[in-house]
């Protein structure tokens, strides 16, 4: 077994109940602050042209002849219904979603986005089919987040990445306490810093990797559940509806988790030229 992972085990070993406690709260405030990173990029709605509503992936407003009867509107609405690539179909009035034009409206979603582009073919030569809105390029779509909302994100994520450090700096603190007697003896030996650094950084690698895999799992999560409810998400975490969009920031933010918790390793691992731990030199 090699020195690092010699130390590394003895360094996890000196963590006791409370300095664990402690270590949690430093990896729940890089969760805090990797979530609050995604929010900019998943909250908010999309921003469409003029009077375009805002869709998600996959789904379509199909506008209507005000000229159509109510046989005319069953039997379109029978036929679009029964198309292969349909999901769901609903209709509104046009003024229920705020337009002001006669006629009604089909709220179309396609089983999903690949076919949303077949659909749309299928139901524009559609006899009583005056236009279609819908999202062409769904990795395109362009997240509007209120101006207020990002200030508070972005104070929150500052106070949440300066809480980590705060905390993790204490945190350390007690646990090179702890470990102090190893580092003597190291000392005494004749030990370099190199040695007993890098797993002090390592463990605060470690935070951030565990703080990067639990923001995949509730970015994720959060992404399967919107798509399972699309209504209710379109207006509030649009992003949420984009599968590149999800990845992104799924792969910056667990980079981002990386890096931060090798910052806090290295401020760890810069204690240890501490007075306190000096006592043999």
């Amino acid at each position: 077994m090699s020195r690092f992972f010699f130390l590394f085990g003895n360094l996890l070993g000196a963590i006791n109940g409370r300095i664990g406690a402690l270590f949690l709260g430093v990896i729940g405030l890089l969760l805090v602050a990797l979530v609050i990173f995604s929010g900019f990029f998943l909250f908010g709605d999309t921003q469409g042209a003029g009077n375009a509503p805002s869709l998600a992936p996959g789904e379509m407003v199909v506008y209507l002849s005000p000229q159509l009867s109510s046989d005319d509107v069953q039997a379109l609405y029978v036929k679009i219904r029964d198309m292969p690539e349909t999901r769901a179909i609903n209709y509104r009035f046009a003024q229920e979603l705020g337009f002001d034009r006669a006629g009604g409206v089909f709220i179309v979603r396609a089983v999903n986005s690949a076919s949303a582009a077949t659909l749309q073919r299928a139901i524009a030569p559609l006899s009583g089919v005056m236009s279609i809105d819908s999202v062409d390029r769904a990795q395109g779509t362009r997240v509007s987040l209120p101006r207020a909302l990002s200030l508070g994100l972005l104070i929150a994520l500052i106070i949440s990445i300066a809480g980590s450090l705060a905390l993790a700096r204490h945190s350390f603190l007690l646990l090179l306490e702890r470990f102090s007697p190893e580092i003597n003896l190291l000392r005494l030996a004749g030990t370099p810093e190199s040695v007993f650094q890098p797993p002090v950084v390592a463990l605060g690698v470690l935070c951030g990797i565990i703080a990067a895999m639990l923001h995949v799992v509730i970015v994720y999560s959060l992404h399967f559940l919107a798509l399972s409810h699309p209504q209710a998400t379109i207006h509030a975490a649009c992003g949420l509806l984009l599968p590149g969009r999800v990845l992104m920031v799924s792969l910056v933010g667990s980079l981002i988790g990386i890096v931060l918790g090798g910052l806090i390793g290295v401020l760890g691992a810069s204690l240890t030229t501490k007075d306190q731990f000096q006592v043999y030199q």
